[in-house]
Order: structure tokens, then C-alpha cells, then sequence
């Protein structure tokens, strides 16, 4: 009865743990009844009998066959692997002095069901995030969330109903103006616009891996940059009357008019949502690409921090600095390692160390050293300090009980995985996977 028990307040969690997406979890994942009763027939073969219970046994089943299944992203693997080695062992399961079911329910040792049924009454009416294994501000992570979508509902409520074959002088003029100016305010005093494809250097063949990719990611920028400017251009040349109006360019103003960024700039670049943050974004990424071709030609790069935010690409960054790295050792590009360092101090026998800043944590905070557990009313996510990141020949073979690898993603969403870094941590690296410490990179 205390397995069956465990497996239903175990299928319980991580079902209302889906509520705090995309903290809980990275997606909605359709954990059904189902799942509860392939687990309850998985324990009714395993744990009858006088043997002793194979727990490794059942956390692969749960894992690889009835659970884990549906997940498809790593982290919200480590969760569920986490929550079952949490609650399916002998220490809470066993007989006397074992440990409480997520520390706070100690399963009787009876088959009575009015026993288990005292238990859950003695539970609190309202759920704290400590049942969850969740932070402490877990709810105002929640709120966020749950902003974000109303005013993304809203948008979509204040729609215009959009003709397609018709052109509504007054309304493209009042509802697309804006734009247009916040397009002309973003690149004054900026020459990205008059570049002509000749004035962009592009790379050679005996460039450096990261010169190569930082030219070839400030060329494809300046070139999506080009491209928004003439498409805005043609647009209000069609609101002034001198260029007809075209398939392009009703379908571009189109999707301002329907606070959409338009298909053909997406497939170039994804970036923010909303047309005002994506023009705000490319505007200064583009800038920001300009002094790191001048760094990395002037051979400083690595010597100054740097905002993994300001790139298109930052994955690609890691992987151009892997093969920089793999070039300098002399050493197979597999056989390298990617560690960090916190709190100041070198990387041993690192050829390629880079600093960097601008990150968001989100599910800790950071105190110098270490992560240390959130406040009630800390916010969603804090600034974290800079960290010195490197690829090596050689990763240390002591195992590091003291550190939590955690991913970074691009945005709070967590959509999409930029890499991962490991930080220290006190108490068990369990923990703090349960609570979904992440990176973010800061908004630009």
C-alpha cells in the first residue's frame, strides 16, 4: 500500500507541475490515468513477495516506459529521474525511521485505508511550493507567465479584421506609423543602413574559427537588416502614393498591422514576438556585432567580458570557440570538455577562456560562490555574476558532488537551449534539478 500510495501522489506531482510551465515543466506533457495504472501494475508485480524490492528496477521502468516516454527535453528528464529516486526507496518506503514522502507525509505502516486517508487530511489546504520541490517564488514566476499570455490574448482580441485585396489608406497610415518611426529613431546616427555589400568584410579561408563566424554573423545581420529597411521603405512609399502596392508589401504590413513580425523576416531570424521588441533587437545586435569584429581583429575578444545576448547565433559562438580551442591544443574537437569557473580565478591549461556576463538565473540566486534557495518575494530571475567558461583537453576525474549543471536558454520561454554550465551548489545536486535552475540570456 505505501508504493501504490507513493505512485499516486507521485503521478499527482507531476501532474500539478504543470502548472508553473515553463518552470515546472519546459511543455505541457499529457501525463494521463493511464501512466498511473501501467505504474500500479508495475508495482503490484514487483513488490509482492518476501525479496527484497529491485528500486533501480522500477525508477527504469518509470523512466524509459511508462513516464519519461513523452518527455523530450533532458532537463525535465533529471526531474522526473529525481522525483523517483525521491520517492520510490527503501528509506521511505522501508520499515522504521524512515524518511517522510517529500518530507512531509509519513506513510503508516498499516493496510488501513482510514490511515492513509488520516495522512492526506493532515495535509495543508493550500499548496506550497515545498511539495512541489519548487522555489519559494515559484508563484510570482507564475504570474509572469500568466501576464504574458493575457496581454498576448489581448493582442490578438484587438486584432483588425484585415482585408487582404484591400488597401485602407487612413488606417495603414495611423496604425503603421509608428513603426516607421520607431524603425527611422532605432538607426539614426547608424550607418548599417547605407553599407553596401562590398563595404562588409567577409571571411577568408585562413581566418580563425571565431573571426569567420563573427563575420559571416555580421554579414547575414546587416543583410536581414538591409532587407526590413527596403521592405519599410516600399510600405511607406505605398502610404505616400509613389510605388504600388504589391503582394510583399500588403502582406508585410499586414502583419505589423496585426502586431505580427512578418513571415519573411522570421525565416531569416525568429527573435522576439512582437514587432517593436524585434526591431529594437536586430537594431542593436547588429551594432553590438560591429565592435566584436573589432575585438576579435584586434585580438581582444577574449581578454574582455562578453553578452552571449548581443549574438543571432550564441550556440554557434561556443561551437566556432570549440574549434579555436581544438586548433590551439591541437586536439581532437571530440575530445574536449566544457567547463566553468566562478568567483574570479583562471581555468587550468584553457587556450580560449571566455568571460561571460548578462546572465539571468532563474529558480536560485547566486550568491558569489554559490546558488542559495529564493525568497517569498524574490524576483522571477536576478542578474548572476560573470563566469569564466573554456573548452579543455582534460576535465577533472573527482566527482564534483558540489555543483548542479543547469542549461541556458535564449529566453525565459525555454524554448531553445543555448548550451549548458555547471555552478556550485550546497546540499544534494537532486535539488536544485527539482527546482529548474536555469540560465537565461538578458533580454536586448
Amino acid at each position: 500500500p505505501g508504493a501504490l500510495f507513493a505512485l499516486a501522489w507521485f503521478h499527482a506531482i507531476i501532474q500539478e507541475r504543470r502548472n508553473y510551465i515553463p518552470q515546472g515543466w519546459t511543455k505541457f506533457y499529457e501525463f494521463s490515468n493511464a501512466d498511473l495504472r501501467s505504474g500500479a501494475d508495475i508495482i503490484d508485480r514487483l513488490c509482492t513477495g518476501t525479496g527484497s524490492i529491485q528500486w533501480d528496477f522500477i525508477h527504469g521502468l518509470f523512466e524509459n516506459a511508462v513516464f519519461g516516454g513523452r518527455i523530450d527535453n533532458s532537463y525535465d528528464l533529471e526531474v522526473l529521474r529525481s522525483y523517483l529516486y525521491q520517492y520510490f526507496d527503501r528509506d521511505v518506503l522501508g520499515g522504521k525511521g524512515r524518511r517522510k514522502l517529500a518530507g512531509l507525509v509519513e506513510l503508516p505502516l498499516s493496510v488501513n485505508h482510514k490511515d492513509y486517508v488520516k495522512a492526506i487530511s493532515a495535509l495543508p489546504d493550500t499548496d506550497s511550493p515545498v511539495i512541489f520541490s519548487l522555489p519559494r517564488n515559484i508563484d510570482r514566476s507564475q504570474q509572469e507567465s500568466v501576464a504574458k499570455a493575457v496581454l498576448s490574448q489581448l493582442v490578438v482580441v484587438t486584432r483588425p479584421d484585415l482585408e487582404e485585396s484591400h488597401f485602407d489608406k487612413t488606417r495603414w497610415t495611423r496604425d503603421l506609423s509608428p513603426f516607421l518611426n520607431l524603425w527611422k529613431r532605432l538607426n539614426q546616427g547608424s550607418d548599417l543602413v547605407k553599407l553596401t555589400p562590398d563595404q562588409i568584410p567577409s571571411p577568408k579561408e585562413d581566418d580563425p574559427p571565431l573571426l569567420a563566424f563573427l563575420l559571416l554573423e555580421r554579414q547575414s545581420a546587416i543583410s536581414l537588416l538591409h532587407r526590413v529597411h527596403g521592405d519599410l521603405s516600399r510600405i511607406s512609399k505605398v502610404i505616400r502614393g509613389t510605388l504600388l502596392l504589391t503582394t510583399d508589401v500588403r502582406e508585410n504590413a499586414n502583419a505589423l498591422l496585426r502586431h505580427e513580425v512578418p513571415s519573411a523576416w522570421v525565416k531569416k531570424w525568429e527573435g522576439p514576438a512582437t514587432p517593436i521588441h524585434w526591431f529594437r533587437s536586430l537594431v542593436g545586435k547588429c551594432v553590438a556585432l560591429g565592435g566584436w569584429v573589432e575585438r576579435c581583429g584586434a585580438g581582444s575578444l577574449l581578454s574582455s567580458p562578453a553578452d552571449l545576448s548581443e549574438l543571432f547565433h550564441p550556440a554557434v559562438f561556443l561551437n566556432a570557440l570549440r574549434q579555436e580551442s581544438a586548433r590551439r591544443l591541437k586536439q581532437p574537437i571530440n575530445d574536449l570538455f566544457f567547463v566553468s569557473q566562478w568567483g574570479g580565478g583562471t581555468i587550468k591549461k584553457a587556450v580560449c577562456p571566455v568571460i561571460i556576463e548578462g546572465l539571468m538565473i532563474e529558480g536560485a540566486l547566486f550568491d558569489g560562490h554559490k546558488l542559495v534557495e529564493c525568497n517569498r518575494d524574490s524576483p522571477a530571475s536576478t542578474s548572476i555574476a560573470a563566469c569564466t567558461v573554456a573548452w579543455v583537453a582534460e576535465r577533472s576525474t573527482k566527482r564534483n558532488t558540489d555543483s548542479v549543471e543547469v542549461p541556458v536558454y535564449y529566453s525565459t520561454d525555454r524554448e531553445q537551449q543555448v548550451t549548458s554550465i555547471t555552478i556550485p551548489c550546497s546540499g544534494s545536486p537532486r535539488d536544485w534539478k527539482l527546482k529548474s535552475v536555469a540560465l537565461i540570456l538578458k533580454n536586448q
